[in-house]
């Protein structure tokens, strides 16, 4: 991936959305995908989703399907839900 590359989200209508500033592909399910950004990673929730199309050289990735939420995390995946539990038990 090139340095100057930015993080872009684009969704269409809940139902077509491109990302750009992508590392990795975490996860992939049709309801659940995680997906390692430069800007953190990104968890997308939703129904039927699939790939249409995947650049990592790029950056790129594009999902059809309904996206129901995205939300981003720091660090890695299971770091982040050892210390999501603990968060909520210390509020």
């Amino acid at each position: 991936m090139e340095e100057n590359t930015r993080h872009k989200i684009v969704l269409t209508n809940r139902e077509s959305l491109d990302v750009d500033g992508v590392i990795n592909v975490e996860k992939f399910t049709d309801e659940d995908i995680m997906l390692e950004t430069d800007q953190g990673m990104l968890n997308i929730k939703g129904e039927k989703m699939y790939m249409k199309q995947l650049n990592l050289d790029a950056g790129v990735i594009a999902i059809e399907g309904l996206v129901k939420s995205m939300t981003y995390h720091e660090g890695s995946t299971s770091g982040q839900k050892e210390k999501s539990l603990l968060s909520r038990l210390l509020k």
